[in-house]
């Protein structure tokens, strides 16, 4: 339950073994190479690999045409199988059996889709008994075929004036009147304007020999035998890649491969006759990895800690349980830890699963919450995962509140028989339990931001940054005011005693407060500086004091937002009570029916906005209190 170890390693040789130096990084799958000239100050002896795969253009054309014949492969095993100029040769002429088919699918597309284009348009003037060559033939008039809509067609009045604006109906649809007008060449301009302004969109007819209906039923004869044919390419090409599939797959693999090792020494960097790698290995890979390398003659390997490359951003790989696995999505959607900063995904999974419980209390609906996850888990969907203990908490918390699909006291008889009582103990809806249940609410929200600002203190010691952990608001200043504060509130409301008195308030309210608003200074010198004072005094206790107010005032926001989860108990009673009152005023079927849909409806809501809201209490309560999430994923070159 942690970040994975990692180490840097370096590795040098000479460039005659780079390409095997990294077949063996490529292979290995854990290695994630970074850029060599960060980790030298003095780089003007390197020279950036150039050298670029002698197969590229064949790669490029293989691709394309697999991408032209939708042809899909699949990653095999590529060592039992030896590549050399023959094979090179098969491709290349896979390669063109490929491109034939693809050029004579796309040349029968281009004819199937112009046969039914001219047959759409021209089926409009079929009625027409005119040769439309003889009408292109003609000096002195001129024709024009198309669709004009049917409010423009009302507006042709306003030309009356002009004896030529008139406009043929042919055949007519919910929008368009299909037609033509008919103009003397010398006016055809005018016409033109006149039906341009009326948005009339010309079709492709004058372009046909014969009569339109000649052409239609050219057309339309000819397009069986276009289909007919372009299906026999296509089971052509479906026995090409049956037979040939395994071949494809071997070729895919190759190239996939051998790119990934050029990219992989596209990385490295050269000086005279030597080149050097530099990346990232998980500690449990690395020795491994470096004894395959020093088989290479003439290849040395270095290997450095992470923690004493900081300065070089190790990235980071997250190592957690069965349990808290599933709770990273979470982490990484918010932002991976630095490397030197610790994983929060199991107080995630912990105070997730706990908080969700809480707020959707009810055995029914955790369970089939939690059936839910586990068909999204077998579905690949990574929320499944975490719905699965969601649901379980929150029928173990429907438990303790007695409900079962919104019947509170179904379970009455367990806990008499169980426990000698009567009822349930906790009936949500009286209104001593719902005070109760507000301050639990609370009292669980003092808990999480005190827990959240030790954690924050402990992160900060870590990367030893004694300004925050020692004098920030989340840190053992921020630590002593907020417990005081809570513990004064607690005191005094619930056990009736005051403890405050002006030396608690000054030792631990007042001094705290000052080490807050002192905090660059005072952490200045507690790290050694020299230069321990602020530019300017007046900006600085200006800014302070607004800084100190904002602290002030989160703490009170935050503490008060964990009301929430007191406030979604009570509503999911509340809810229930309402589809229990509307099943009541029906019987029998209508009494079944409305309770399955109020339960479909009241769960499928509340599991929604539950998860939404915990999520909330996570990000913005607790995280922002402790967490950065500035670090970046591991991602090792893999051959997939």
């Amino acid at each position: 339950m942690a970040i994975a170890k990692i180490k840097c390693l370096r590795v040098i040789g000479v460039k005659d073994k780079l390409f095997e130096t990294a077949e063996v990084l490529t292979s290995s799958q854990c290695f994630e190479p970074d850029d060599p000239l960060s980790f030298h100050s003095d780089v003007r002896m390197f020279v950036p690999f150039t050298e670029s795969n002698p197969n590229s253009d064949l790669i490029d054309s293989f691709n394309m045409a697999l991408e032209s014949a939708e042809i899909k492969c699949e990653s095999v095993d590529v060592s039992k199988r030896k590549f050399n100029d023959e094979t090179i040769s098969e491709i290349q002429a896979d390669v063109d059996k490929i491109n034939e088919f693809s050029d004579k699918k796309i040349k029968l597309e281009d004819e199937i889709s112009e046969c039914e284009r001219g047959m759409e348009q021209i089926k409009h003037f079929t009625e027409l008994d005119l040769e439309i060559d003889k009408i292109n033939e003609c000096k002195y008039i001129k024709a024009n075929f198309g669709k004009l809509p049917k409010d423009s067609y009302e507006k042709l009045q306003a030309y009356s004036e002009n004896p030529f604006a008139i406009f043929f109906p042919c055949s007519t649809d919910d929008d368009y009147y299909w037609g033509l007008y008919i103009s003397p060449a010398t006016d055809s301009e005018d016409v033109d304007r006149i039906f341009s302004g009326l948005y009339f969109e010309s079709s492709g007819v004058l372009d046909l020999d014969g009569t339109p209906s000649q052409y239609y039923e050219e057309q339309k004869n000819k397009l069986p035998e276009l289909r007919r044919k372009l299906e026999n390419l296509k089971a052509e090409l479906n026995d090409f890649k049956k037979n040939k599939q395994s071949d494809l797959n071997y070729y895919y693999s190759y190239f996939t491969e051998e790119q990934k090792k050029y990219d992989l020494m596209a990385k490295s960097v050269t000086y005279g006759k030597s080149f050097m790698i530099v990346g990232w290995v998980p500690e449990e890979n690395s020795e491994e990895l470096v004894q395959k390398l020093s088989k290479i003659e003439s290849v040395e390997c270095r290997l450095t800690d992470g923690k004493a490359e900081m300065k070089h951003t190790p990235p980071v790989r997250l190592k957690n349980n069965f349990f808290t696995k599933a709770f990273s999505y979470f982490t990484e959607m918010y932002g991976l830890p630095s490397y030197n900063e610790f994983d929060p995904t199991p107080f995630v999974a912990i105070t997730y699963t706990l908080l969700f419980g809480i707020m959707f209390g009810d055995v029914g609906h955790g369970i089939i919450v939690a059936l839910v996850g586990l068909l999204m888990k077998k579905k690949k969907n990574p929320v499944g995962a975490i719905l699965i203990p969601c649901g379980i908490s929150g029928a173990i918390f429907g438990a303790a509140y007695g409900s079962i699909f919104g019947y509170e006291h179904l379970l009455d008889p367990v806990f008499h028989a169980l426990f000698g009582l009567e009822e349930k103990p906790i009936e949500v809806m009286q209104p001593a339990t719902t005070n109760m249940i507000i301050y639990v609410a609370v009292g669980i929200g003092m808990l999480l931001v005190t827990l959240a600002i030790i954690l924050n203190i402990i992160a900060s010691f870590k990367i030893n940054d004694k300004e925050e952990a020692i004098f920030g608001s989340n840190g053992i200043a921020g630590l002593l005011f907020y417990v005081s504060v809570v513990a004064i509130l607690v005191s005094q409301m619930i056990m009736g005693v005051k403890i405050a008195n002006p030396i608690y308030i000054i030792c631990l309210i007042i001094l705290p407060l000052i080490m807050i608003f002192m905090k660059e200074p005072l952490g200045r010198l507690a790290m050694g500086k020299k230069e321990w004072q602020p530019e300017s005094w007046g900006g600085y206790c200006i800014q302070s004091f607004f800084e100190l107010f904002e602290y002030c005032l989160s703490y009170v926001t935050n503490t008060m937002s964990f009301l929430r989860v007191g406030a979604f108990v009570l509503v999911h009673a509340g809810m229930m009570e309402v589809v229990f009152t509307l099943a009541n005023m029906s019987s029998g079927f209508g009494y079944i029916a409305i309770v399955v849909i109020g339960n479909i409806f009241v769960m499928g809501l509340e599991a929604l906005l539950v998860c939404i809201q915990v999520l909330r209490l996570e990000f913005y309560e607790m995280f922002g209190r402790f967490y950065k999430g500035n670090g970046r994923s591991f991602t090792p070159v893999s051959l997939g």
